[in-house]
């Protein structure tokens, strides 16, 4: 009798739960149709119905946008950007970067945007999913956040991933002055091994255009972690990391490399002569240059055709 009981209890507390649970998944559905519809007042019925009782359908949006057909997931994307309080829905939305469908990625993609800086850290992290629509979806969310992306994407410029690493240096440099902040972190990043991360990361330092007092004093600083003293050792590891960027004369980035190596002077002469022998047309002209200016009596050694070409270099400046 007492076993009856129980049963018929749980029975009776389990209805409201699942009558409730009917009502909002319901509600939820009628509201991303219309969210959807081509009528304009059934828009706006829509948005009021999603601003009364949204929140509470949140769970039953996140729902539709795993099992739905493809309008429903539209528009259960398009209601959880709209919620009340979208950031607690971040996590269906950065799934949703990988819906099958392209205008629910684009959808969740700016709802992401939105939310801004409560999602940039873990959106950014997606720009090292295998899935490439994920890596685009995550790229776009990134881009519309603007300045409240830039800690997360100076985060993802430690990553060993090269698309990672280039991506959010792309990003910063698309932004323009306002990712200054970011550019102490892009200038270390300069000492990847990949050569192509470095070509994106100095155009982008090059579109942010930061001062060039600043660059100078973080290259110098390349390859220095926080816990040494740089006073008797500045630029020693940032040489060989400069001497690449002497790949882009007339640069902003080529440049400021050119200038910083000449001033550190003997510290940066065998990186100079690294590039000397193994380096392109160039580098090897910038670092003939260079070398004769600490060391003049190097001039008679070089080859005569390296000779010609830095006579040619100096007429034209």
């Amino acid at each position: 009798m007492y076993g009856t009981f129980v049963i018929l209890l749980i029975g009776l507390l389990a209805f409201p739960v699942q009558a409730a649970d009917t009502t909002n998944t319901a509600l939820a559905s009628e509201i991303a149709s219309m969210l959807l519809s081509q009528d304009q007042i059934k828009r706006a019925a829509g948005v009021k119905a999603l601003s009364e009782n949204g929140q509470g359908c949140m769970e039953c949006f996140l729902k539709i946008t795993d099992n739905g057909t493809t309008d429903q997931r539209r528009g259960a994307v398009l209601a959880l950007a709209l919620l009340p309080v979208p950031e607690l829905a971040t996590n269906g939305l950065l799934k949703a970067l990988n819906d099958k469908d392209a205008t629910v990625r684009s959808l969740a993609a700016h709802a992401l945007a939105k939310i801004g800086q409560a999602a940039a850290k873990p959106t950014a992290r997606l720009l090292l999913h295998p899935d490439e629509r994920v890596r685009n979806g995550a790229a776009l969310a990134l881009s519309k956040m603007g300045e409240s992306a830039i800690p997360a994407l100076t985060t993802m410029l430690k990553m060993d991933d090269p698309f990672a690493k280039a991506k959010a240096a792309w990003l910063l440099g698309r932004m323009g002055h306002e990712a200054l902040p970011a550019v102490p972190a892009l200038i270390h990043a300069l000492n990847d091994k990949d050569i192509r991360v470095v070509h994106v990361i100095c155009e982008s330092l090059d579109l942010i255009g930061p001062n060039p007092a600043v660059v100078y004093h973080e290259l110098t600083l390349i390859g220095i972690s926080g816990s040494q003293c740089p006073v008797t050792r500045i630029g020693t590891n940032a040489a060989p990391s400069l001497v690449r960027l002497l790949t882009r004369p007339g640069t902003p980035m080529g440049n400021i490399a050119l200038y910083t190596l000449a001033r550190m002077g003997r510290v940066a002469e065998p990186a100079l002569k690294a590039a000397l022998a193994t380096g392109t047309d160039s580098q090897k002209i910038a670092a003939a240059l260079l070398l004769t200016g600490i060391d003049p009596e190097l001039a008679s050694t070089l080859p005569e055709e390296l000779r010609r070409s830095m006579t040619g270099a100096m007429h034209t400046q």
